[in-house]
């Protein structure tokens, strides 16, 4: 995982997958405006375990895009490669994040 928040990307967490199929989940808490996001990730699609920190969202009036979540394919050793996603899903379901 890659945290952008800085002027400067860092890398703040790897997780070597051995297997072709995982699971990701992102969360979001906009209430009171508190606008972070917590990332997850499951081998299994039951067991969800944490990745990263808490992203701070923010919203800044100089030039304000808003957040947009997507799912690539990057190639770090050579050009090319693909990855299939079956599914991407949106909804408000509350996960029990702690969002300190």
């Amino acid at each position: 995982m890659v945290n952008g928040e800085l002027a400067k990307d860092v890398e703040v967490a790897r997780i070597p997958i051995a297997q072709k199929v995982i699971y990701l989940r992102a969360e979001c808490n906009f209430k009171d405006r508190a606008d972070k996001a917590a990332f997850a990730y499951s081998l299994d699609g039951k067991t969800w375990k944490p990745i990263g920190n808490i992203l701070h969202m923010a919203y800044t009036i100089p030039h304000f895009i808003g957040y947009r979540f997507g799912l690539f394919n990057y190639a770090t050793k050579q050009t090319g490669g693909y990855t299939d996603f079956d599914y991407f899903r949106i909804d408000d379901k509350i996960f029990n994040t702690d969002w300190n």
